[in-house]
Parts: C-alpha cells; structure tokens; sequence
C-alpha cells in the first residue's frame, strides 16, 4: 500500500465496514467514507445511511452518500448481484469526483470462502475460481486500486473487536434472509464444518498460484496474438489453448461450451460468441476474429 495515497472506504454501515474505518483511525489512516444507499423496500437502508453518517460526523470522517436506482430485479439476475454493480459504479464515480485512486474494502476470510463456493456452484475452474486478493483493482474500473486488509481475519473476529470496545453498528436485516446463497452458506454450511472456512482460504490461495502458473503456460504457447488473429504452437494442451482463448477474446465472458466450439470448428468456418462477434478457424491452431 502507498502511504502517501489519498484512500476512500466502502462503509455499509456493518460490523466489517466499521470495524475496520475504527481501526484504520487507529492507525493515522483517515479515509474518506463512501456509503449506497441501495433503497430496497425489504432492507434497512435508511436506517444505515443514518448511521454511517452519524458514525462519520462523531469521528470527523468526510463521507459521500449515494442512492441506488431502484428496487427493480434484473431480468435473468439477482437483487445481489444488481447491488454489487451499483456499489462498484458509485465507488468509481466517488473517487474520481474527489482524486482518490485507492479504496479500502472490509471483505474478511468468510466473504472469500463464500465467494468460492458460490463460483464452485457455478461450474468454473481454477482460473474461474480465483478469489479476490488482498491487493487488486476496482471491478471495471482498471485504473482504480483496492485494498482488503481483513482477509487474514474473520467476520466474527469483527464483531468481537467493536464489543470489546463498546463500539456499535447496524446488522443489516437480508442477512437472516436463507434464499441469499451467501446467507445459507454463512448459517448453515459453517457451523456444520468448523474448518470451512480456514480451509477454503486456503484452497483460494492455491488456486490463485496454480491459475497463474497456467496463465504462464498459456501464454509461452501463442506463437502470436494481434486483436485479429490468434495463432498457437501446433499441438498445444488443450487446457493451455482455452485459456489463450479467453484472454484473447477477453472482455467476452466465453463459456466453455463456447471455448470448446472454437477449438472443434472445422478450418475456414465461423461461429458466432458474444452477441455480434465471430470468429474463423484459420488453421489447426489459428483463429480470426471478424
């Protein structure tokens, strides 16, 4: 982390969030505050905004508060993920408004553990497995960077932290809510397997170094890569070729049964991935985008 960096912070109004703008105080770091106000008719928002900022004026912490654009699902989405977008987007608009290119995160150990298992769910492998870090940048915003101190700890460390100190916060009422993935991991999954989640932050880390070691290999097979074309070492590991694939066509979010289409089609034929973009096989290892 850069010391002389002006840095925000992403504050919900929860135990994470609270604990660590305390203790970034603490430790001379004064961020400035950044708070959604998500403005679902089933959560407790308001009454978080109002804390956050009560919270910020006690401290003399400057803090930014936003509104969400409504309640509405997406069609084919979840309320979750809808809110995961807002977030990011208000985060980067935020700190470009006020010249900060840093933000704190609060995600501890069980957001990472959830994390994998939801995308395990998904069907991914080990590329597609790779957690979030400690240091990384802001979803769609590459020029922004993040950084998550607490991953080495828990949320239950958290909320141990402020009562020790008889410091307060807001328990946001979805998280009783059983039909969030994320809660009945958190409720029901945990206290069934006590190791959880030390255990899958362990997995994430090794998956992290294997997935970069295959991004390694991928990349030693290109005999070259332009935006047009992408040609290959003959006989390269499949493994190997689709992950060229997908970094070569990224930001296109290819399936696999996409990826496995590209390497199956027939030389000088063409199929169509990511709504309007086509791609011909040239050769046995050679592919054109159109």
């Amino acid at each position: 982390m850069d010391d002389g960096a002006r840095w925000a912070l992403g504050l919900s109004g929860g135990a994470d969030s609270t604990a660590l703008l305390h203790k970034l105080l603490e430790h001379g770091v004064r961020p400035i505050a950044l708070h959604l106000n998500h403005g679902f008719a089933d959560e407790n928002g308001d009454e978080a905004e109002a804390f956050c900022r009560e919270l910020c004026a006690g401290l003399g912490v400057s803090i930014r508060v936003g509104r969400a654009p409504g309640d509405a699902r997406p069609a084919g989405g979840s309320k979750e993920a809808r809110a995961r977008g807002w977030r990011m987007a208000f985060f980067a608009a935020e700190m470009r408004a006020v010249g900060t290119t840093g933000l704190f995160l609060a995600h501890q150990a069980d957001d990472r553990a959830e994390n994998l298992v939801l995308r395990l769910a998904r069907g991914c492998g080990a590329e597609g497995l790779t957690s979030f870090g400690v240091a990384g940048r802001l979803p769609g915003a590459s020029d922004l960077r993040v950084w998550r101190p607490l991953l080495d700890e828990t949320h239950a460390a958290q909320v141990a932290w402020l009562r020790a100190r008889g410091l307060p916060w807001v328990e946001d009422v979805s998280n009783a809510d059983l039909t969030i993935p994320r809660n009945a991991i958190r409720r029901v999954l945990v206290p069934l397997l006590p190791h959880f989640v030390s255990g899958a932050n362990v997995s994430a880390d090794l998956l992290a170094e294997e997935s970069a070691c295959l991004a390694r290999l991928a990349e030693a097979a290109v005999l070259s890569r332009s935006r047009d074309v992408l040609r290959l070492r003959p006989g390269v590991d499949p493994v190997l070729a689709r992950r060229a694939i997908r970094a070569w066509l990224a930001p296109i979010a290819l399936t696999r049964r996409q990826v496995e289409a590209l390497l199956a089609l027939p030389e000088g034929t063409r199929t169509q991935v990511g709504g309007a973009t086509l791609v011909r096989r040239l050769a046995a290892a050679a592919w054109r985008r159109e």
